[in-house]
């Protein structure tokens, strides 16, 4: 992410949220999406984990974009 911009890194967020927030729609487009905060399938996150990793992915990515 250190190669984004603030405008790369905020569709790169919104795509991420977008799949991993609706998988049976969006998935199919992916061979195996990975959390990129616990390193889990995310089809094996409901969705209070899926909205807890994501919480922490954006404050990752938006704290080292600073």
């Amino acid at each position: 992410m250190s190669e984004h911009d603030g405008r790369q890194i905020d569709s790169c967020l919104k795509k991420l949220i977008k799949v991993v927030t609706n998988p049976v729609v969006y998935a199919p487009d992916f061979q195996k999406m990975i959390c990129p905060t616990c390193e889990k399938d995310m089809l094996e996150h409901n969705q209070e984990q899926t909205i807890e990793c994501l919480n922490k992915f954006v404050k990752q990515v938006t704290d080292h974009s600073d």
